[in-house]
């Protein structure tokens, strides 16, 4: 069997570059938590503008996720179908939530939001 000299570099080199999609997948939504626990403690903390700076930053993080990983929504959805999508959409309901609120001068209820995004966020890295 006759193989290419270079045939190892580039096969190693594709692992090397999907493995690390997958792992700059995982650091999107990671980074995406650690700012919402920033805000859930800048909101204990009674700093609605730091809580509103967070929650932004994990939306970016969010859709740079969703850009590298997008899902595809169907005309009629089925409960349960695509649980990612599903707790995709409740993590920015609940952040476009809590923005309101702390704009709103509401920090308890800012937090609150933004704790059940981070939750929705936390199973919706855990879900197929």
């Amino acid at each position: 069997m006759f193989t290419h000299p270079y045939s190892l570099p580039v096969i190693l080199a594709a692992f090397v570059a999907i493995s690390g999609a997958a792992h700059a997948n995982e650091d999107h939504s990671k980074k995406a938590g650690e700012h919402l626990e920033k805000a859930i403690k800048s909101g204990k903390e009674g700093s609605a503008q730091d809580v509103i700076s967070h929650i932004e930053e994990a939306k970016k993080e969010l859709i740079e996720d969703n850009v590298e990983h997008p899902y595809t929504h169907i005309q009629k959805p089925i409960y349960g179908e695509h649980d990612k999508a599903e707790h995709d959409k409740e993590v920015f309901e609940e952040m476009d939530m809590a923005i309101e609120e702390a704009k709103d001068g509401h920090a308890q209820q800012a937090v609150e939001a933004v704790e059940r995004a981070s939750v929705h966020l936390r199973e919706k890295v855990h879900a197929k």
